[in-house]
């Protein structure tokens, strides 16, 4: 199947709920700025706009993002700011909201400790990260392929372990499906954490 079938099916699955839970924790006071890492077809960065926020989304195909203008319609330029953009080459601007659903783990191994200082340093104090990182065991990490970047739970916990109070770590270790219908064993950690330096 194409990768448009994919963006189509993607727009159809319900926002995780680690996001949801993210959009619950931001402290009040805070400028409603969020980055949508990853974006895809724009799931989540449209459910972030239609709660208020100011959105900057992000992915390296210029399929995704096509789509998620034709998604944004008169959000676009206005409260939804869309990019061709990899991990490692993104601006982020300051922000109270980072949303990384299942994108991260596509960031080159050699690129991610950049890419990772850039995205948390520019979000606020009290501002929430939310996302996704890949186990050892999940199918695609046993397959060598060298371009996904594979965390234990223990290095997971040394990412957040100064800037944040870590909110949620859900161990996510089971066979499933694909969006495209393909089977695959999972092994993914779904993160909600909050900064506080």
């Amino acid at each position: 199947m194409s990768e448009q079938v994919y963006l189509d099916k993607s727009l159809n699955v319900d926002v995780y709920p680690p996001l949801k839970r993210a959009l619950e924790l931001v402290e009040n006071s805070l400028p409603k700025v969020a980055v949508d890492a990853g974006c895809g077809a724009g799931r989540d960065a449209m459910y972030m706009v239609e709660h208020g926020y100011t959105v900057h989304a992000y992915d390296k195909s210029d399929a995704a993002i096509l789509r998620l203008k034709e998604v944004g319609g008169r959000h676009i330029d206005n409260t939804l700011f869309p990019k061709t953009c990899s991990f490692e080459q993104f601006e982020y601007p300051q922000t109270t909201l980072v949303n990384a659903c299942s994108s991260l783990f596509f960031c080159d191994p050699a690129l991610f400790a950049g890419a990772w200082q850039r995205l948390t340093n520019s979000l606020q104090k009290g501002g929430v990260f939310c996302g996704h990182f890949m186990g050892p065991d999940d199918t695609w990490a046993k397959m060598g392929r060298g371009d996904l970047t594979i965390h234990s739970y223990a290095d997971i916990q040394a990412l957040f372990n100064d800037e944040f109070k870590v909110i949620d770590i859900v161990e996510h270790n089971t066979d499933g499906t694909t969006l495209l219908g393909k089977s695959k064993h999972w092994h993914v950690y779904a993160v909600v954490a909050q900064k506080v330096i």
